[in-house]
């Protein structure tokens, strides 16, 4: 039998192992990336959704080159998962593809570093979020609280008072959510928000301050945190990002 130390060696010395391995996960972004949060490897999905045309346009770039329309906080982001070893789990965030699309996402990061505890780097991936498992048993069960999530966003509502309102405990809810949104409450709660959000910031010229109130954020600077935690830019950065590109449309 092949030993495990010779196994783990050997997988680390091919690395187009493991992206043949992403490669196969339509759904999930990979990426490596070195000390200076440049892709080092990446899989078929990435390059796809960054619209580039191949892994050799990828490269070398980094994130905030790739996707131009954020700010310079995924690359701080990368470069604080590299200094302080802190991992960033399952955490939501909102991009636009290259053919325009939003996409919301899973992301994962977590920082390598040598025996010495030297950083080397980071890899992480990014799930594609999925539309909700219809046929799960508690997905009916959930109806009514999505309705009442998407009937109250100008509130600042609790996740509790909803739960009791619908007669679920926040255990079950949390457990349903899980399952068939593969989301907390509190995110599902979050991402209808931005969602809203964003289709104001796209379609209107109402003021930011008063899109934050309609969104349910209780001050400008609170709704500005969470926009630039899902977006990776402020939400002046999107409006004028997404309004400079239908402008290009139309010349």
């Amino acid at each position: 039998m092949v030993e495990r130390k010779e196994l783990l060696h050997w997988i680390e010395q091919d690395l187009s192992l493991l992206e043949k391995l992403f490669d196969r996960m339509p759904d999930v972004m990979f990426f490596l990336k070195d000390t200076e949060g440049r892709y080092v490897a990446v899989n078929d999905t990435l390059v796809r959704l960054c619209g580039r045309h191949s892994k050799e346009e990828v490269v070398g770039l980094t994130a905030d080159e790739l996707f131009p329309i954020t700010s310079s906080s995924i690359m701080a982001q990368d470069m604080s998962v590299i200094q302080t070893g802190k991992e960033i789990v399952d955490s939501l965030r909102l991009f636009r593809s290259a053919d325009g699309h939003k996409q919301w996402c899973l992301s994962s990061k977590f920082g390598i570093f040598d025996r010495d505890k030297k950083a080397r780097g980071l890899v992480g991936i990014s799930r594609i979020l999925a539309r909700p498992d219809e046929k799960h048993l508690g997905y009916k069960r959930l109806l009514e609280f999505s309705r009442l999530v998407q009937s109250n966003l100008d509130q600042p509502i609790l996740i509790s008072d909803i739960a009791e309102q619908v007669s679920l405990s926040m255990d079950t809810l949390q457990r349903l959510t899980r399952e068939v949104y593969q989301l907390s409450p509190k995110q599902i709660l979050m991402k209808a928000r931005i969602d809203k959000a964003c289709e104001l910031l796209e379609s209107t010229t109402t003021s930011i301050t008063d899109i934050a109130s309609e969104c349910g954020y209780s001050d400008h600077s609170a709704f500005s945190r969470q926009f630039r935690a899902a977006l990776h830019c402020t939400p002046q950065q999107y409006r004028s990002s997404v309004r400079g590109d239908a402008a290009k449309q139309l010349d």
